[in-house]
């Protein structure tokens, strides 16, 4: 039997996908009615030519910017096909940090109090089945 991967995005990128840009943004409460959280991501080849972009509204519950930042991460790698070789780049210097912490690492216990940890998890998963290389910069 093959190895099924639950899919949370229904966009398949291509193989020729060399670098993801990718960007989250979170509204508090006191400059709208209602905090809002959004992502977008984008997708070039080798040659600099943009292949895929996407964004999305996501759900409010206990907003962040972090968390924002985070799907968008969710949301690209499960768009990739399997055995890519990724940069992914952000602005986000404490995902950068969470990364290393709980990706690029041997599981620890702590991930579990890390108030993002079903996303991490989820990233980790993706990561290992798909069996893909990433490598996030600045």
């Amino acid at each position: 039997m093959i190895n099924q991967v639950s899919r949370i995005s229904d966009i398949q990128l291509p193989s020729s996908v060399s670098t993801l840009y990718i960007d989250g943004s979170f509204l508090p409460p006191s400059s709208h009615p209602a905090s809002s959280m959004a992502y977008a991501w984008t997708a070039i080849d080798s040659d600099g030519f943009i292949l895929e972009s996407h964004y999305n509204i996501i759900s409010s519950i206990f907003p962040s910017a972090l968390r924002s930042e985070v799907f968008a991460l969710l949301h690209e790698l499960d768009s990739l096909p399997r055995d890519s070789q990724i940069t992914v780049a952000t602005d986000c210097a404490q995902l950068l940090s969470l990364w290393s912490s709980y990706v690029n690492a041997p599981f620890i216990p702590r991930i579990l109090k890390e108030s993002n940890h079903l996303l991490w998890s989820s990233i980790r998963a993706i990561k290992s089945q798909k069996n893909l290389d990433v490598t996030l910069i600045k």
